[in-house]
């Protein structure tokens, strides 16, 4: 199926296959031994093809092996996977499905085909597989793609909600992709190469949109609250406004502060570490963000948002913003209630 193109594995799913090369071999061990394997779990498109939302390691493992996983968006494929040896099958030391020039680590001489008895026994092997039907409703389907997927050790929150996001609105997660991908906003917001594997460019990029449309509840955890209202806005809100918001915040900001826009001022008394956090870009460049439209409309919008982020860090109630112990649904109620109000014209 997978093959011919009947069971796909979106690329942002596919860059979560972190397994390590002890693991891949521990799972092929336990098909070899005849352990059970949990449950594969797909949905099923209105074209009849089916869509991975769980078991993407054990899936990528055992395509890997077989040297038919496919490279992230094309048709070319990935060098097949060589094991290393096991507790109960240290004979797997070196184990290929075939001899290949293309297995990396390990050399074609060294390379040891499994019997034949071991590929019909893989070959054999049950796999369970549930297919879950279309669901009627986009908030269905992103709910099911993260309660399946929720709390593995191979993605964090964002990883997970990006792959949910994919799943209902491809071009307008492409979209905020680009956003996220601004080089004054990565500046800003301290981006490097580590935050970027991990998701954290455009992490900021969700938190920036939601707290703009949706005011926090004051009830839900953080991660909820942002997992229940993004589905919200990727279904029903135009993110043209948002993009044209979103550049003129981000270089009013950066033409006014450069790289450290978002750092509190250093010659104020209450910056307790002159560093980017959550607490600046909740008040200040969500606060700008909500007010983007009324602040363009003013004869000089760059002198009043210079004027207010300068004076933004003088006033105590920052201090509140920041405490020690302070959880972010505490911050929340504090940071964009004020930073909404401040930024007002």
């Amino acid at each position: 199926m997978y093959q011919n193109g009947e069971l796909n594995i979106q690329p942002e799913f596919q860059r979560l296959f972190r397994w390590s090369e002890e693991k891949k071999a521990n799972l092929i061990e336990s098909i070899l031994i005849d352990i059970p394997i949990p449950s594969i779990f797909t949905y099923e498109n209105e074209d009849g093809t089916w869509e991975l939302i769980d078991g993407l390691q054990r899936i990528s493992t055992i395509f890997e092996f077989f040297g038919v996983l496919k490279k992230l968006e094309t048709d070319e494929l990935l060098p097949p996977s060589a094991l290393q040896q096991t507790t109960y099958l240290p004979s797997l030391e070196n184990a290929v499905w075939e001899k290949s020039n293309d297995i990396e680590h390990v050399t074609f001489d060294d390379q040891k085909p499994l019997e034949k008895p071991q590929q019909l026994a893989i070959r054999r092997a049950r796999l369970d597989v549930q297919v879950l039907k279309q669901p009627s409703d986009a908030e269905t389907k992103f709910h099911l793609f993260q309660r399946l997927n929720r709390g593995g050790a191979y993605a964090n929150e964002q990883e997970v909600r990006t792959c949910a996001m994919v799943m209902v609105a491809p071009e307008f997660v492409k979209r905020l992709k680009v956003l996220a991908a601004n080089e004054k906003f990565a500046e800003m917001t301290s981006i490097n190469d580590n935050a970027i594997q991990r998701q954290k460019d455009l992490e900021y990029v969700v938190r920036s949109l939601v707290h703009t449309y949706r005011d926090y509840d004051n009830v839900s955890d953080v991660e909820e609250f942002l997992d229940a209202k993004i589905i919200e806005i990727l279904s029903t809100e135009n993110v043209d406004e948002f993009e044209k918001n979103f550049k003129f915040t981000v270089d009013t900001l950066h033409g006014l502060f450069g790289t450290k826009a978002l750092f509190p001022d250093a010659g104020t008394v209450n910056s307790p570490g002159i560093r980017f956090s959550l607490r600046s870009l909740e008040a200040v460049f969500v606060g700008i963000l909500r007010n983007a439209t009324e602040i363009q409309a003013l004869g000089d919008p760059v002198a009043f948002v210079k004027t207010r982020v300068l004076d933004f860090w003088k006033q105590p109630q920052v201090d509140g913003m920041s405490a020690s112990g302070l959880r972010g649904t505490q911050r929340l109620q504090r940071t964009i209630p004020f930073g909404s109000l401040w930024f007002t014209p």
